[in-house]
Parts: structure tokens; C-alpha cells; sequence
């Protein structure tokens, strides 16, 4: 997998991200494209990862919370691949890339049905479920400097 780090500058790149992330966020779940986008896409770095085909088959963003934490959010994985690694791979890379921004920290908001996967991965829940675009998340945090669990 080559991972892609780019701005919401970046045109082309953010099509892609849109692409993945309409077809998990909008097509599958039924949230809408308003729920997906927001102000946080414009200062965010976004990463694809980009299979041996050259497709994009995976994204997520990351943003400053400040104080060494850092916020991952809008991760996607197309339905092809879920359950061979990928989630776990893209997470290993958003962690990495937050580390190397100084970061201590990586927290994100989990829908409560995907906190399994973000517990095996190193997440851990932190306060109580809360709604999201009407949708039940629960935030998790993972401290950074150690590896992806698995």
C-alpha cells in the first residue's frame, strides 16, 4: 500500500477522497454529503492509500486538537477490501504521521458499531456515547510512540 499525503488544495486528491468516501458514508450508511463535509476538511491533511493497481481504496484525515493530540476522522475503506487489513493499515499510518507531527496523542470519533475494531487496533473508549449526524459515536484515544495493535 503507498499512502498519499495531501491538503484540501489538492483537487484531483480530494475528488478521490470524496469518491471513497461517498460510497461508505453516503451510499452505504446513508448519511448525507452535508453530514460528510465540513470546515474541518479545509485544514485537515487527508491520506489515500493507493493499492498495487494504482486505485485509491482507502482514506482518512487528520487535524491539530491541540496540546499534542491529534484528531483522525472520515476513515473509509472500500467494501472490497474491508476485513483484510487495510483498516488496520491505514490506521497504522495516520498514527505514524501524527507521531511525526509531534503529536501524543490520536483520538477519533467512533461509530459505536466500529469500536470493536478501533479497540483491537490500540483505541480506547473515553466518556460516554454521544450523537453524530444522528448517528451514536463514542470517542476513543490511543496513546502514540507504540505500534498498531495486531
Amino acid at each position: 500500500m503507498q499512502w498519499i499525503w495531501f491538503s484540501f488544495g489538492d483537487g484531483a486528491r480530494m475528488r478521490e477522497a470524496y469518491a471513497l468516501r461517498r460510497a461508505v458514508f453516503v451510499n452505504e450508511q446513508g448519511f448525507t454529503e452535508e453530514d460528510d463535509r465540513d470546515e474541518r476538511d479545509q485544514d485537515a491533511l487527508h491520506v489515500l492509500g493507493i493499492d498495487e493497481t494504482g486505485a485509491a481504496c482507502c482514506t482518512a484525515r487528520l487535524f491539530s486538537a491541540g496540546r499534542g493530540v491529534w484528531h483522525a476522522g472520515r476513515v473509509a475503506v472500500c467494501r472490497e477490501l474491508r476485513g483484510r487489513g487495510v483498516g488496520r493499515l491505514l490506521m497504522r499510518a495516520v498514527a505514524e504521521k501524527a507521531l511525526a507531527l509531534g503529536g501524543h496523542t490520536l483520538e477519533l470519533g467512533a461509530q459505536l458499531d466500529k469500536r470493536g475494531f478501533y479497540a483491537a487496533v490500540g483505541f480506547e473508549p473515553v466518556g460516554e456515547p454521544f450523537l453524530d449526524a444522528g448517528c451514536p459515536h463514542i470517542l476513543m484515544q490511543m496513546p502514540l510512540g507504540g505500534r498498531i495493535s495486531g
